[in-house]
């Protein structure tokens, strides 16, 4: 996070771009760690905020006045510019010491955003699905939850998607709209076995495009509930934007 800090941003004062002080950048790394205060939901609200809206921070400017710019977690516009990792068993440490190790962790320039839970065949994402629950229970790992925008569990037959704090009757199954492009764009990576509904899930949802396209502007907090776009809703969307921009493009108000 650190690096990415330094890398996405910048700012222009008397025709030359600086960087931000270390100072600073510190600062920001420290604001994002919102502490529990206020519980789980609120404060994964105002972390939310944050890599979504970014903060603002003075610089001392070589003439000796300060002045406030804004400085980004994420690179919204330009996928390319953030940096994307992987890992499993991703060891966290509970409240009391021990520990707990989700089966997949996904981060974004060094924030957790995602969290996978992968089971055999044989047993139901049920199983995943509750411990993501549990392990976001206040005595658990809540400080890493916090951060998290999409939770998953699955296994090579099903797949369910949500969000934090998603009770498990709301846990969602993704259909994607176009069955062709996907299966055609699977089948550049699967070619030596048969693609899975886990397959399909992830890249539904985890597609770099896609879930920058999720994290950006399907998330909502409603009255202390985060939610997540289901399918419905995410296609509905994008083609009334869709349908805006041709009005825009013709010159027609739009009816």
């Amino acid at each position: 996070l650190r690096n990415q800090l330094r890398k996405l941003n910048r700012f222009e004062f008397g025709g030359v771009e600086q960087e931000f002080s270390s100072a600073n950048i510190e600062r920001a790394i420290d604001d994002l760690d919102e502490p529990l205060t206020d519980g789980l939901i609120k404060t994964s609200e105002k972390i939310y905020d944050n890599l979504i809206l970014g903060k603002s921070y003075e610089e001392r400017l070589s003439d000796g006045a300060k002045k406030s710019f804004s400085l980004k977690y994420i690179d919204w516009e330009t996928i390319s510019n953030n940096e994307f990792h992987v890992t499993e068993e991703f060891t966290i440490e509970k409240t009391d010491n021990t520990k707990r190790r989700p089966d997949i962790v996904l981060f974004i320039n060094g924030i957790p955003f995602a969290v996978i839970e992968c089971k055999k065949a044989a047993i139901s994402v049920k199983e995943g699905i509750s411990q993501m629950i549990r392990n976001q229970g206040e005595k658990e790992i809540p400080n890493y939850f916090k951060f998290v925008q999409i939770v998953m569990s699955m296994n090579k037959n099903e797949a369910k998607y949500a969000t934090v704090g998603t009770p498990e009757k709301f846990w969602a199954v993704w259909h994607e709209e176009n069955i062709a492009i996907m299966k055609e764009d699977l089948e550049e990576y699967i070619k030596d076995r048969i693609i899975t509904e886990q397959d399909k899930a992830l890249y539904s949802l985890l597609s770099l495009d896609r879930v920058m396209n999720l994290l950006s502007g399907f998330i909502i907090y409603d009255k202390n509930v985060k939610k997540i776009t289901r399918y419905q809703q995410y296609y509905s969307i994008m083609e009334t934007i869709k349908r805006i921009k041709s009005f825009e493009n013709e010159g027609n108000t739009g009816k």
